[in-house]
């Protein structure tokens, strides 16, 4: 295997397990979450907004923003070149981007609450403005779901035409 094909394959491993990540997180953990009380809700986001800060995530959220790059660069007189250099941009921008400028400084604020001291109907407000259908979080958490998705296809789509 030459290092072109090793880049595109650990870069698109790496773009489909954070889109796996963000799709889980979609249809299994928020849902899961609403099932809960207002403060163990928050509580539990807390505790994974810190835990999820750690090297193997920031490998997968990382790495393909440096891999498909590089895999564009490496298959630059190629056919997979212009699909690599779309699902860079959608790693970069899609997930990158809106997480760091949209999510994270939520995540932040979120983490400056202290449920302890909400009452249940102040909790329940900051969950719903926080997680709630429709709140900015999770627009932007759909947002970033469906650019993992799509670089991984398009990483599919490149594989196929090498």
């Amino acid at each position: 295997m030459n290092l072109e094909n090793l880049v595109l394959i650990i870069g698109g491993t790496l773009t489909a397990l954070l889109a796996g990540l963000f799709f889980d997180y979609q249809v299994a953990v928020v849902p899961a979450l609403r099932n809960l009380g207002a403060k163990q809700h928050l509580l539990a986001m807390q505790s994974i907004n810190v835990t999820i800060v750690n090297p193997i995530f920031l490998l997968a959220f990382l790495g393909p923003g440096i891999l498909l790059p590089l895999a564009a660069y490496l298959h630059r007189d190629g056919a997979p070149f212009s699909v690599l250099v779309a699902a860079a941009i959608l790693h970069l921008v899609g997930v990158n981007g809106v997480t760091i400028a949209g999510n994270v400084p939520l995540n932040e604020a979120l983490e400056k609450v202290t449920v302890a001291q909400l009452t249940d109907e102040q909790a329940e407000q900051v969950r719903r403005d926080f997680q709630g259908p429709g709140a900015r979080w999770m627009r932007l958490h759909l947002v970033r779901t469906v650019a993992a998705t799509l670089a991984t296809a398009l990483v599919f789509v490149a594989c196929l035409s090498v």
